[in-house]
């Protein structure tokens, strides 16, 4: 575990106003999944039945599973409309999170991997002399940040006739594929995470698909996930894979808990805590241009992932994997919650209304009691001082504050604490 916390960047767009400096370390450092306790999911329920018929989206969406894990446990896994539990769907840009997992397990190996020449500062030109030019400074960090200085689109990642490595080189190759200097904006796309998938190959001397299956699918027993594009000898870095619920949300909770999988025989360390630190730090420069995202014009973004809600303190609470047709996933850090939305009957900018008030009810649900919000009048005012300080003198057992079943001095000092926090 390193000494500090590597500065994670980026104005606060969280919609919590409570103190969360360090939620980040803190929620990887969690302990063993607890049991899943009974939850009123009826408002995430009402929420996702509402997608169905249209409400609030543009149009309906046909079908789509999902799935919601707390502290470990599955709380939730149905599907609604056209859709059956487990059913594989089309991952697309999803994909970009699992390909940025195995990025940081080959620059932050395990301890049992063995070390090679890689890291996110490796530059491109480093394995594959043709980025050169206004190319050769191009790192993977860029490259996997969006931030490349390369077009968008490539019809290389999409051949079927050339492996990953060759693709790669005709990036490079193509004079039309430079937009800008490497770092100097953001332009969303999947052809520069494409040539860095290949210089992963050259550095760890293996295929990306062996490579994903040693380091990602394998010891998470995804089962249901693979990279179905382009073909086996190029497969589509940055938004290939097929995948499903159960399989998508073993991937997330692994990073929610640090890069550990919970299995029946015991922890499994899947990534070391390094590399999800990196991961879920942000790689694009603060202030930098934003030319093209699906996203709002946020530019917010790790390796391979976006970190879209922040404390006001800065420290990041959320982050998010989203697909064109739908496929999306969540981890929430400061609630302990996983979730997946596994669907391709749709698009994002459809789903994207359903998948914030989804979040929103799932954090109700798993969220205790306020102990702040003393009157429980729904806001923490100076009359919930009132209210328990009146409860506390009087000894009425609602003043027990901190739960241990007594009136303590204790109490003053945990109430506060949750009214300081504003819950």
């Amino acid at each position: 575990m390193p000494h500090h916390m590597p500065t994670v960047s980026g104005s606060p767009r969280g919609r919590r106003t409570h103190a969360a400096a360090g939620a980040l370390v803190l929620a990887l450092m969690a302990g063993a999944p607890a049991i899943a306790q009974p939850y009123d999911l009826s408002e995430v329920r009402a929420i996702a039945q509402s997608a169905i018929t249209g409400t609030p989206m543009v149009e309906p969406v046909p079908g789509f599973e999902l799935l919601i894990m707390h502290d470990g446990g599955v709380i939730l896994h149905e599907s609604f409309g056209a859709w059956t539990n487990g059913r594989v769907a089309n991952a697309d840009s999803s994909t970009k999170t699992l390909a940025g997992g195995l990025i940081v397990s080959l620059a932050y190996p395990l301890s049992t991997q063995p070390s090679i020449n890689f890291s996110l500062d490796t530059r491109l030109s480093e394995y594959i002399p043709e980025f050169d030019g206004p190319q050769a400074d191009i790192t993977i960090r860029q490259a996997f940040s969006h931030t490349a200085g390369l077009r968008a689109q490539n019809t290389a990642v999409n051949s079927s006739s050339l492996t990953l490595q060759q693709a790669a080189v005709s990036i490079a190759n193509n004079a039309f594929s430079v937009v800008g200097p490497p770092g100097g904006a953001f332009l969303y796309g999947g052809v520069s995470m494409h040539a860095a998938g290949a210089v992963a190959e050259l550095a760890a001397g293996a295929p990306w698909n062996t490579l994903f299956a040693q380091r990602i699918t394998g010891p998470l027993g995804m089962t249901s996930t693979r990279f179905a594009l382009t073909t086996p000898s190029n497969p589509r870095i940055a938004g290939g894979c097929e995948s499903n619920a159960a399989d998508f949300a073993r991937f997330m909770e692994m990073l929610r808990r640090g890069g550990i999988h919970a299995t029946p025989q015991g922890n499994v360390r899947v990534l070391s805590l390094s590399a999800v630190l990196q991961l879920l730090t942000r790689q694009s420069p603060v202030g930098v241009p934003v030319t093209s995202t699906p996203y709002g014009d946020d530019a917010d973004y790790g390796v391979g992932i976006w970190l879209d809600e922040r404390a006001p303190s800065g420290a990041l609470i959320g982050a998010i994997a989203g697909g064109a047709r739908g496929f999306c996933s969540w981890i929430d850090l400061d609630d302990d919650v996983t979730g997946v939305i596994s669907t391709d009957t749709t698009s994002f900018s459809n789903i994207a209304p359903i998948l914030a008030s989804l979040r929103r009810a799932v954090e109700r649900a798993v969220r205790p009691p306020c102990l702040a919000d003393f009157d429980q009048d729904g806001g923490v005012t100076g009359a919930d001082i009132e209210a328990f300080f009146a409860a506390f003198e009087a000894g009425d057992p609602s003043g027990d504050a901190d739960g241990d079943g007594g009136i303590t001095g204790a109490d003053v000092e945990a109430f506060f604490f949750a009214f300081q926090a504003g819950c």
